[in-house]
């Protein structure tokens, strides 16, 4: 195993945390051969580089709070980009409270109902703008109908 390698994969997971299957890719971009790959992946597992459960628990924090994605969108990226089983992904989603979740999407639609009033008098129009923006942000369908009732739009 090259140590320039190795050290190079551990500053690459020191900088932000990583899935295994991203780790993996990356170090079959690095040309190394599977025994290679499982025996890095078995050092950082074990210096803590590589830890799946911080990985999840960060990146639902992350997307959550600061690019505003709904749960939906959340699970999709992990299970279709990182290749993370859906029961761990479960298992941080409940962290985030269904009060903390509501609130977030009704700053959300607020903020986009402000924009799009500018520009759109129809009220149908309006709500199905808002709707259609909040399923790409992730959320589901029951959620942004109850948040657009309390809001009354």
């Amino acid at each position: 195993m090259d140590d320039k390698i190795l050290y190079s994969i551990m500053r690459w997971c020191a900088y932000q945390d990583r899935s295994e299957f991203e780790t993996r890719q990356k170090l079959k971009s690095l040309e190394l051969n599977d025994d290679e790959i499982n025996e890095i992946i078995e050092l950082l597992k074990n210096e803590n580089y590589l830890n799946e459960e911080r990985f999840v628990k960060n990146f639902i924090y992350g997307k959550f709070n600061n690019k505003k994605w709904g749960l939906e969108k959340i699970k999709h990226h992990l299970i279709q980009k990182h290749r993370i089983a859906e029961s761990l992904i479960n298992q941080y989603a409940q962290m985030i409270s269904k009060e903390e979740y509501l609130q977030k999407l009704k700053d959300l639609v607020i903020k986009k109902k402000q924009q799009l009033e500018k520009k759109e008098s129809d009220r149908i129009i309006l709500k199905k703008k808002i709707i259609n923006f909040a399923l790409s942000k992730g959320y589901d369908y029951s959620s942004i109908i109850e948040v657009i009732n309390q809001l009354k739009i």
